[in-house]
Formats: C-alpha cells, sequence, structure tokens
C-alpha cells in the first residue's frame, strides 16, 4: 500500500503521501497506527532528571525549603514541521471517505460523515501530542494543550475527592510479590477470557499495554527491583487486562466485515473512557481496595490545583504540601506533582469512573478503545447488524469474576 511509504517518515524529505481513494480506511488505519508511534504524549512528553529532582526535594524537605524544581524535558527527536505535514496530509483524505467504500463492510447506521470524522479527530489528537511535546518548556502553552486534550476537574468533583479523601483510613501491605508473579496472573486471567495477548516483563517503573503489538508490560521497576502486595497485583492484574480486553474486541470488532483492526489500537480521545472503565472493574471485581481509591483521589486534587495554579514553579511547594495535607508522603507528593507537569491528566481516572458508574448500559463500551459518544454510535450499527459485531468478551465474562472464587 502506498501509505507503507510512512515507514520512511524519518529519511523523507518532503513527505508526500498518496493514499489509495479507493480504500481509504483500509490506508488511514495503517497511517494511524504508524504514526501513534511517533505521536503519542509517552513518546515525547517527559521530565529527564525527575529522579535526581526528586532526591534533591526530599533532601530538603525537612527544612521546608521553598523547593522550586529545575526540571528539565525530553526533545521531540524528529522534525516537527515533516509530522505535522504528514497528519495533515491524513486529515485531508479523512474528508475524502465516500458511501460507497462503507458498502463492502456493509454499514447500516454509520455513514461517511461518521468515519470523515472518526479520522479526522485521531489525527487531530495527534497533532495536539506532537504541539505538547514541541510546547512542554512553556507552562503557559502545554497548559491550553493539555485542556485540549483532556477533561479537566471542576470544582465539584474535587470537592467530593476532598470529602472521600478523609474518609479512606489506608493499610499497611506487605509486599512480598515479583514481577514474575505478576506476569503469572496476568498469563492466567488472559487464559481465563479466551483471549491472546502477550505478556512481558521490563525493567519499567510501571505496567502498560502496548495495543498495537497485542503485548502488556509487566514493571519489574526503574533502577531498583518492584515488589507488590497481594491486593496491588489483583488490582493491577483487573485493571490492565481491562485494557487489554478494550483492544482485544476492538480487533474482532469488524473481523468478519474485514474493517480494520485500529478499534483496538486508537480512537478520538478515548483516554478518559479507557481509565475510567478500568477502575469500574476494580469495583465490580472487588479488586478496589483502600491504598488505590485513596490515590485516585488525590490524583484529582493534584490535578486541579495544577491546572488552576499560576506559577508552577513558584506554586510547587505548596501543591506538594496540600497532597501531604490529604494524607500523601511527601516522595508520592513529588511524584504527582512532577507527572502532571508531563501531561495534566489524573483527573481522568476518578472522573472516567464516575462516568462509568452513571451508565446504565456499559456493554456498548467493551467495543473497543472508545469513548462514550462512540460507543453509542457503534452500539446502534451492533444492533442493525451492520459492520460491527458484539464484544468477544463479554460483560459478563469481564465482571462476573473476582480473586475470591480462585481461592
Amino acid at each position: 500500500m502506498k501509505v507503507q511509504g510512512l515507514r520512511q517518515l524519518e529519511s523523507v524529505e518532503n513527505p508526500s503521501i498518496e493514499f489509495d481513494e479507493e480504500n481509504l480506511i483500509e490506508e488511514l488505519s495503517t497511517a494511524a497506527k504508524i504514526l501513534k508511534n511517533k505521536a503519542s504524549w509517552t513518546k515525547n512528553v517527559g521530565i529527564t532528571n525527575k529522579y535526581e529532582e526528586k532526591q534533591r526535594f526530599l533532601e530538603e524537605w525537612d527544612g521546608k525549603a521553598d523547593f522550586q524544581p529545575e526540571f528539565k524535558f525530553k526533545q521531540i527527536e524528529y522534525n516537527k514541521e515533516k509530522v505535522l505535514d504528514a497528519l495533515n496530509q491524513c486529515q485531508e483524505a479523512a474528508g475524502k471517505i465516500m458511501a460507497e467504500e462503507l458498502e463492502k463492510y456493509g454499514a447500516e447506521t454509520l455513514d461517511e460523515k461518521d468515519f470523515q470524522e472518526f479520522f479526522t479527530q485521531i489525527f487531530e489528537q495527534f497533532t495536539l501530542f506532537i504541539e505538547l511535546g514541541a510546547n512542554i518548556e512553556s507552562f503557559e502553552d502545554w497548559h491550553e494543550l493539555c485542556g485540549q486534550l483532556w477533561t479537566m476537574p471542576s470544582e465539584n468533583e474535587v470537592e467530593r475527592s476532598k470529602q472521600e479523601i478523609k474518609s479512606i483510613e489506608k493499610e499497611d501491605l506487605e509486599e512480598k510479590l515479583t514481577a514474575d508473579d505478576l506476569k503469572q496472573m496476568f498469563e492466567a486471567e488472559f487464559e481465563r477470557l479466551g483471549i491472546e495477548y502477550e505478556v512481558e516483563i521490563r525493567d519499567v517503573g510501571g505496567c502498560f499495554n502496548i495495543p498495537e503489538e497485542r503485548k502488556l508490560i509487566v514493571a519489574r521497576g526503574d533502577g531498583e527491583e518492584r515488589k507488590f502486595s497481594r491486593k496491588e497485583a489483583e488490582m493491577l492484574t483487573v485493571h490492565e487486562t481491562f485494557h487489554s480486553v478494550r483492544a482485544y474486541n476492538g480487533y474482532m470488532a469488524g473481523e468478519k466485515s474485514g474493517f480494520p483492526d485500529i478499534l483496538g489500537v486508537d480512537t478520538p480521545f478515548y483516554d478518559q473512557t479507557e481509565e475510567g472503565g478500568a477502575i469500574y472493574r476494580e469495583h465490580r471485581t472487588d479488586a478496589s481496595y483502600p491504598n488505590q481509591r485513596f490515590d485516585y483521589h488525590l490524583k484529582r486534587i493534584v490535578a486541579y490545583e495544577i491546572h488552576n495554579c499560576e506559577n508552577y514553579q513558584q506554586d510547587f511547594q505548596e501543591i506538594v504540601e496540600t497532597a501531604v495535607e490529604y494524607g500523601a508522603s511527601p516522595a508520592r507528593a513529588f511524584t504527582l506533582v512532577s507527572r502532571n507537569r508531563e501531561v495534566l491528566r489524573h483527573q481522568i481516572y476518578q472522573t472516567g469512573y464516575e462516568e462509568w458508574e452513571d451508565k446504565e448500559e456499559v456493554w456498548p463500551l467493551l467495543i473497543g478503545k472508545i469513548n462514550h459518544k462512540w460507543a453509542e454510535k457503534l452500539k446502534d450499527e451492533v444492533e442493525a447488524g451492520g459492520m460491527f459485531q458484539e464484544p468477544s468478551v463479554s460483560e459478563e465474562q469481564l465482571f462476573e469474576f473476582s480473586f475470591k472464587d480462585r481461592s
């Protein structure tokens, strides 16, 4: 396919993409998967000296110094203008999707305007990610871009978290399990669910999914070996396999019609629904526990404080102290306040969960990695017997489960 030329984007002086207009949906899906690898905020956004600044902060914390971080930020490794040019060409191509192309997939309720919007928004989001990485050193520009990518917390939501967090009593948990133990738990859950998904251990700080590779990464730790309590391991198993299931369902949603697997890889602005659903599964499967519930509320409070601060550098110490007042350790408070200077998105966890709680019907949200708006659109298509099928891993399989059943 012509769009495969995007794989050599780095070496193309003036990238020019020629799309096959009779197969636009397939080619745009391929382009989205390739460009996601370049545009993802996890690839382009980061504080490079976070560990060193954390050590300096902890050394000064006892003296209550007016600490101001001296963060250094990761620089994007490729020509920004070339990638933005490619993304713009993809958006223009998305506007040319025609009704005739949908006929071969057997669409019933979805039309060409739906898919024009679908792909245009994917590439719009990637553009925002690129701009975020390129403008991260400017607090004002970065702040505005984060607001376009992720819904900011409301005052009422934060007040709920401030009240909830006061009533949560954290537990002292013994951390004895290793990454190898956690890997076995993930593999057992995938076997129970009947899906093929690779599990790999890496020397990283946190567990995560790579949906385009159909792979789940288990964290061994970054710098020192990470250990897990039994409750944390169960929560992580439930949480991370939820992401894998939505990916798997997305791959399978259009398998019979021949529609590409993009619903399992990336769709417009699905992040809040994704993380909220993982927490919803924690609650439905009894894997939620006080320490983690505390952390979700704390994340939203910290994100709100950063969203509303005028000068991050000058206000850093005050925001950290606010987190400590609500029960965070100084180390955890530093981690949250610094992470939210990379991407201001921690509010989406608890907010996304509350959105799932309010839904009367959740199975449409399991069709793929989609948000609430697209779940409603795809639900109609499924019920009409069109181009997409019901979730391969059902609501019953996913939520009617508890680790207590295995004991």
